[in-house]
């Protein structure tokens, strides 16, 4: 054995590094040509001019001792059960299924070696992993020291300051701002100006129709009722049992029937004149602008946290476009799908990318690291993490993040070339076991939850061999993923019990009533970080949407309160008074009531509204 190998010249002297008590004595032993059992009694001895003293000599002492603790927990680490199915086994139900890696369970090293490593190894075979690629993994972990640069976040999170003292229908104005709204408002006027100039020319015989022109107060009000809708689950219901007497008055009191399905047909989010030309780039042209500001919006009005997260949404639609998706796996199975950027706290929507299919006839290669790249590449520097599934997760894709500050953990494909096989399934790895290896600054942990099945995962946050789990014997990797990865998950459970999605063949309509639950469910967050103070209650999202839906829509409630053509109809009156204090009252002459012949009043189809006048109630005498 080559004494280079243990130690290391220093001031022309050789000092020992890392060793054990019974291999120092022997390196004295041989440079002073002493005896072992002669060399602890040596008072007088030149040795004093070499050995180290001192707090020196003890801090060596204590290095040797806890290497010597660090191999013997990571050996134990190796040979000791672990259990993880949990949230990570789960991840089959989202299209993660370990039966399409089945192949690569074949290919484990079933023949492990349970002879233990020698004291001192002769070679590096036996401390490492190698892949298939020729990707080396450690089996021990780097020294620890303090905490990495990548792991530390110096950025405030929460809502904008400036959103701290906004009521709720204002906090929903910062995500669906009048700009949004405005461009709607006039690609909605110029599309039902044109129908209608379009079929006053072919029916010249009859009367002109003419377009009443659409203001934002009356499209917020639009949104009111579509929020009102899907939080009283009334989305499917047909119009005409919206407008029943029996029903939530919000509906008669903002819009009549017909407004509201004209509205519905009309709506367009772009300019449908010049969308020939833009679709030849851009297959989601008629979304496009919107989708880019509430992207903008989401972005401006909050900060995440020091966790994020990467997944992708199906929202289902089954009609007809260019890139609906199938995917067996999500609930819906057909739909429009949307990779997302969240907070991994609270689920608060930070940025999304719509799916349009591949550009061209080319075929997009490495699709999940251009998506990350695309959609982190606003917090790179922060040192945040992200969370993602095995559809993204490549040993390129995490040192690529490290270049930008940021650190990730993900599972991994079964069928990596830089996977070694001694961290696949085999069936002679033990249950509940986990083996780790450590790359440069990655870290791998294949974990074995059933017999013949292996969970891997890749981690750049995570530089050490730590099992906290002492019943399941988890890796601490795994449970800080289980912890992280179900921010889609809440939000596409938080949009779809209160939706506003309603049948249409139109899919920029469809996609536009997610974009409409998106910002609802993000001013419902914002708003609550704000007013911490409010007490949470089990309807607290139900409440909130409701009084969303009435502050949107009370100007135009106000607006009708005071027409008197609207006011003649006793339905719409109700309905009215419902969302005032006191009932709406209109003041009528009293010496002018028209009789009719018997010489009963007739009751007055128009008043004038004063409620400063004395109050007189229209009622049938």
């Amino acid at each position: 054995m080559h004494i280079d190998n243990y130690y290391e010249r220093s001031n022309s002297e050789y000092l020992p590094l890392k060793l054990n008590a019974a291999q120092r004595d022997a390196y004295l032993s041989a440079l002073l040509d002493e005896d072992v059992d002669e060399s602890d009694g040596s008072d007088d001895s030149e040795d004093e001019n070499w050995l180290p003293t001192g707090d020196r000599w003890r801090g060596s002492r204590n290095n040797e001792e806890s290497d010597n603790e660090e191999e013997s927990a990571s050996d134990a680490e190796v040979a000791e059960s672990d259990d993880g199915q949990g949230e990570v086994e789960d991840e089959s139900a989202s299209g993660s299924s370990d039966e399409e890696d089945a192949d690569d369970n074949t290919e484990a090293n079933a023949s492990e070696g349970a002879s233990a490593a020698p004291e001192v190894p002769r070679d590096n075979t036996s401390t490492t992993y190698v892949a298939k690629d020729k990707t080396v993994w450690n089996k021990t972990p780097p020294q620890n020291r303090q905490t990495p640069s990548r792991n530390i976040v110096r950025q405030r999170a929460g809502p904008h300051r400036s959103t701290e003292m906004l009521s709720i229908s204002n906090t929903f104005k910062k995500i669906v701002s009048v700009e949004m709204v405005d461009i709607i408002v006039r690609c909605t006027n110029k599309k039902a100006e044109a129908t209608f100039q379009d079929y006053n020319g072919k029916h010249p015989e009859k009367e002109p129709r003419v377009w009443k022109r659409v203001t934002p107060q009356e499209m917020y009000s639009f949104f009111a009722i579509l929020i009102a809708a899907g939080c009283n689950n009334s989305n499917t219901d047909h119009i005409n049992d919206m407008w029943k007497k029996v029903s939530y008055p919000l509906y008669r009191a903002t819009m009549g029937r017909q407004r509201f399905k004209s509205l519905l047909r009309f709506i367009r989010f772009d300019d449908h004149t010049t969308r020939r030309a833009r679709a030849a780039t851009d297959k989601a042209a008629p979304i496009t602008d919107i989708w880019n500001m509430i992207n903008a919006n989401l972005a401006s009005i909050y900060k995440p946290t020091e966790n994020l997260t990467i997944d992708e949404q199906l929202y289902p639609y089954r009609g007809r476009t260019k890139f609906t998706q199938y995917m067996p796996s999500k609930p819906a199975k057909y739909g429009l799908k949307v990779w997302w950027i969240y907070d991994a706290e609270n689920g608060f929507p930070l940025k999304g990318m719509l799916y349009t299919g591949k550009v061209g006839n080319t075929r997009d290669v490495n699709q999940g690291e251009r998506i990350v790249k695309e959609l982190a590449v606003a917090y790179r520097g922060s040192g945040r993490n992200i969370s993602m599934d095995r559809f993204f997760t490549t040993l390129s894709l995490a040192k690529h993040l490290l270049m930008w500050n940021l650190t990730m953990v993900g599972t991994l494909k079964k069928n990596k070339p830089y996977i070694p096989n001694e961290m696949k399934a085999s069936k002679s790895r033990e249950l509940l076991s986990t083996r780790f290896g450590f790359h440069e600054k990655v870290t791998m942990c294949s974990y074995v939850p059933k017999k013949n099945k292996a969970v891997i995962l890749l981690s750049t946050m995570h530089d050490d061999a730590a099992i906290s789990d002492a019943i399941h014997h988890k890796p601490d990797m795994i449970l800080f993923y289980n912890k992280t990865k179900a921010g889609v998950d809440t939000m596409d459970q938080m949009c779809s019990r209160y939706s506003s999605q309603r049948r249409t063949c139109r899919w920029p309509l469809a996609f536009f009533f997610n974009i409409l639950d998106i910002a609802s469910l993000a001013a419902y967050l914002v708003y609550y970080e704000n007013n911490k103070m409010i007490p949470r209650k089990t309807n607290q999202r139900k409440t909130f949407l409701l009084q969303l839906a009435e502050e949107l829509a009370l100007p135009m409630i106000e607006d009708r309160s005071v027409n008197q053509q609207i006011m003649r109809h006793e339905s719409t009156k109700m309905a009215i008074n419902s969302f005032f204090d006191r009932p709406v009252a209109v003041q009528i002459p009293a010496d002018n009531n028209p009789r009719d012949s018997t010489g009963r009043k007739v009751i007055l189809c128009s008043a004038s509204y004063n409620i400063l006048n004395p109050i007189h109630y229209l009622t049938r005498i």
